[in-house]
């Protein structure tokens, strides 16, 4: 509890009319501090409910007209009545008299506590005229208010409690967002997330946001720590998306704009295209395990998403095997052109028909189908002079010719054959990269993962094994077994020195990437080796 309201509360805490009780705290996010809690007086829950115009009063037998929409109770007697009304409901469950109708007070609530009686309880962060946490708290209120999905946090009720102001009573929904999710898989080297995964948390993701958009909510902060994925042991189903921080209520900051579009970065206000862009930026995320862009400084990153310049890298340069059609859904919703943007209703309907066919990957594609869009990848990356990848699809092509429907094989064909007289005076160079990439990149990578996990045990980096023996004495002494080390560095000093003998132009970008990544390998491992080996006496490094 870092923050100022936090400090103030000594838990367990009560809030307005013993609503709930406060029990414990989950930690800020956004605007938000998150307490966990557990309903106590639910007739003045009810009461409260009907006070601001939620729930109908007619359930505590007092005769008044209720609309749906209406707004919040202004009569002072009806709030009086129905507050001692509550009172009384309670006194009698306190001493056993209905407490058999606890059920039925659930229900009226939300019949979904029947099952997960837990709540989560958002108050401001902080308060006073300078804070804006308690505006942005009320517009989530206000948000959540008018949404009803299985994958958007369900919000029950708000109250106004004297010492935390205004609190929103939510699902506490129990897991981990996906932000912590695919950055551990990183940091375990488990690399990103199965396309089956990414494509389930689409399909979720996607009609969450059409429901939030038919109802004219547009969540404007969708990325990865604002969205949840359900791990309670008593989930009928798992892995459910519960998607949270509608409303400005989200974790914004720094961590949200990596995921923002260009018209966003300029300082227009959120829309659907917003959520579209923001939704096909965090399934790359997910799909590759990478962020969208690299840079120095938040005022680099506006630069680089502003610029009219083509995204740097698509899902396919980290993950080959996505099938085309997967690709061009997440590509097309990340459009940075508004005006060729995937609307949401596009990004639906693509992907309940890629979920349906389970078509997440090359190998589960019909053939026919992979070597077209296999042929317009190429087209696509040759038109980008990514020579690399376009070399790459025309020969992953070339194994699915012979499944393309008889109607539709001689013009398929014959642009493979017009494309591959295009590509093939680029193909030399590809070549000499590709070996590169095998002799000496996909090595280190190797290597580099049994370095970093000795490292994660705790254990020596350098093993006595790995020490280089001597042999002589004198200046005429050799080693005859390398380090671990030093494997390593021969390795990406060689990658350097070979990839500065290819022209990058018959290339394309995956050149400067690999010079990137040797550079990076090398200066990582030359700094793990300075802070933490220690040589023995009888290891002299040549």
């Amino acid at each position: 509890m870092n923050r100022t309201s936090a400090r103030k509360i000594q838990l367990p805490h009560t809030i307005f009319r013993e609503v709930a009780v406060l029990d414990g705290y989950l930690g800020a996010s956004g605007p938000a501090h998150v307490f966990s809690a557990k309903l106590s007086n639910l007739p003045a829950l009810i009461g409260e409910m009907m006070i601001a115009g939620e729930s109908d009063p007619n359930f505590f037998q007092i005769d008044y007209k209720f609309t749906i929409g209406k707004g919040p109770i202004g009569e002072d007697l009806v709030v009086t009545a129905i507050r001692a009304r509550a009172d009384a409901l309670w006194q009698e469950y306190k001493s056993g008299a209905n407490v058999k109708n606890r059920e039925r007070y659930l229900r009226v609530i939300d019949g979904r506590l029947l099952e997960n009686p837990g709540l989560a309880v958002r108050t401001p962060a902080h308060q006073g005229p300078e804070s804006k946490d308690t505006e942005r708290l009320l517009g989530e209120d206000r948000a959540l208010r008018k949404l009803n999905h299985r994958n958007i946090v369900r919000r029950y009720a708000r109250v106004d409690d004297p010492a935390l102001g205004p609190c929103i009573l939510l699902e506490h929904v129990q897991g981990k967002t996906l932000d912590r999710i695919w950055r551990r898989r990183g940091e375990n080297r488990q690399g990103p997330l199965p396309l089956p995964a990414v494509a389930h948390i689409a399909y979720q993701l996607a009609h969450a946001l059409t429901h939030a958009h038919q109802q004219g909510v547009v969540h404007g902060e969708l990325h990865p720590a604002n969205i949840l994925i359900e791990e309670s042991p008593a989930a009928k189903t798992k892995g459910v998306v519960k998607l949270a921080g509608f409303g400005g209520g989200g974790a914004g900051g720094a961590g949200a704009l990596p995921y923002s579009p260009p018209e966003f970065v300029a300082g227009g206000r959120p829309a659907p295209e917003t959520d579209a862009y923001q939704l096909g930026s965090t399934l790359y995320v997910l799909a590759t395990g990478r962020l969208p862009y690299e840079a120095s400084s938040p005022d680099a990153l506006r630069e680089q998403l502003s610029s009219d310049a083509p995204h740097p890298s698509r899902v396919h340069h980290a993950r080959p095997e996505i099938s085309p059609r997967f690709e061009a859904l997440i590509e097309g919703a990340r459009e940075k052109d508004v005006k060729k943007r995937w609307p949401m209703s596009k990004i639906v309907e693509e992907i309940t028909q890629l979920y349906a066919a389970k078509a997440f990957s090359i190998d589960d594609a019909p053939r026919g189908s992979i070597a077209e869009e296999l042929v317009v990848r190429a087209q696509t990356d040759f038109a980008l002079k990514d020579f690399f990848r376009a070399v790459e699809a025309l020969d992953m092509a070339k194994d699915f010719l012979d499944g393309v429907p008889a109607a539709r094989a001689e013009d398929v064909r014959r642009r493979f054959e017009s494309l591959k007289g295009q590509v093939e005076p680029f193909r030399p160079s590809v070549e000499q990269l590709r070996a590169v990439q095998k002799k000496h990149i996909a090595p280190v990578d190797h290597l580099m993962e049994e370095l970093y996990a000795r490292y994660g045990k705790g254990e020596p980096i350098l093993r006595q094994k790995d020490k280089g023996v001597m042999k002589g004495d004198g200046p005429d002494s050799v080693i005859v077994k390398r380090s671990l080390i030093d494997g390593i560095l021969e390795h990406t000093s060689a990658a350097i020195r070979e990839l500065a003998e290819i022209n990058a132009e018959l290339v394309g970008d995956m050149h400067r990437k690999m010079v990137d990544r040797a550079s990076s390998q090398e200066e990582a491992c030359s700094d793990l080796a300075k802070r933490m080996i220690q040589f023995g006496e009888d290891y002299i490094r040549s």
